[in-house]
């Protein structure tokens, strides 16, 4: 009898869950946002400063978007007087305070798009907040302040992009994420936590003005990946666009027919 029971509550459960995730497909006309899944979608944007990280928000709707600011600089871009404390925008610096306000935010139905720009002054502000504290168990926590920020950015609402944008740090045989501390790089990759990890690139230009793009792909030096013919090799730093291949990727449109990918 309890077994019966049993079998019948994860058969209820599976449909539930089939029911929540269904979306229609109709092919390469599919309807932007049409993407669902069973969460939201973590989307890392590594990149040195001044490589079109932050001016990448540019384009996302004010009204569908929330920035958490944590450097709370000035957006580097006309729009951002559009984002206001309060309203679309937070400062928040502490790992424990931006996982929160994602959790907060994911319940907002009009929020489809989540910035976090960046996280690496969250790990540098506690890094320096515990510069006086002896012992390593300030490294375990402020590892886990930043792994726990990753999970929480891919368990929110379905439908939901969750954009964290931080720095990359160069060593001798890569480019990586960087950390503060060996305890985080030894135990955990964080680019492995998202599907999508874009790397923020410059092509310096004798004549006109330097071209700001994204690497979708390793060159077998940096860490960026994406799902295999999501995207060309290099795009346009604009988040909308990579919303909205996303959406459209997950609806079964090829990249050769994307409507939304430059030409």
């Amino acid at each position: 009898m309890g077994s019966s029971r049993h079998t019948h509550s994860q058969g209820k459960t599976r449909t539930l869950m089939a029911e929540s995730i269904a979306v229609p497909i109709t092919g390469s006309d599919a309807a932007i946002s049409i993407y669902q899944g069973a969460h939201s979608t973590l989307v890392l944007i590594i990149a040195a400063p001044g490589r079109g990280k932050s001016t990448s928000i540019r384009t996302l709707p004010p009204n569908e978007t929330h920035i958490i600011n944590v450097a709370g600089k000035d957006l580097p871009f006309p729009g951002g007087v559009k984002y206001i404390e309060g309203e679309n925008l937070s400062t928040l610096v502490e790992g424990p305070q931006i996982r929160e306000q994602l959790r907060k935010l994911s319940t907002d139905e009009t929020i489809n798009y989540i910035v976090v720009d960046d996280l690496h002054y969250s790990m540098a502000s506690e890094f320096m907040s515990k510069a006086m504290v002896k012992g390593y168990d300030k490294f375990t926590i402020m590892a886990r302040n930043v792994f726990d920020i990753l999970v929480q950015a891919s368990q929110c609402r379905p439908g939901l992009k969750i954009f964290i944008l931080t720095h990359e740090e160069e060593t001798p045989t890569q480019r990586k994420m960087k950390t503060l501390g060996k305890l985080l790089d030894q135990n955990i990759t964080p680019e492995g936590l998202a599907a999508i990890v874009l790397w923020g690139e410059v092509a310096v230009k004798e004549n006109g003005p330097n071209e700001h793009y994204f690497a979708t792909q390793t060159d077998g030096v940096q860490n960026a990946k994406s799902p295999m013919d999501m995207f060309p090799d290099k795009i346009p730093n604009d988040l909308l666009m990579v919303a909205q291949r996303i959406d459209e990727y997950y609806a079964g449109v090829e990249l050769s027919k994307s409507k939304c990918l430059p030409r």
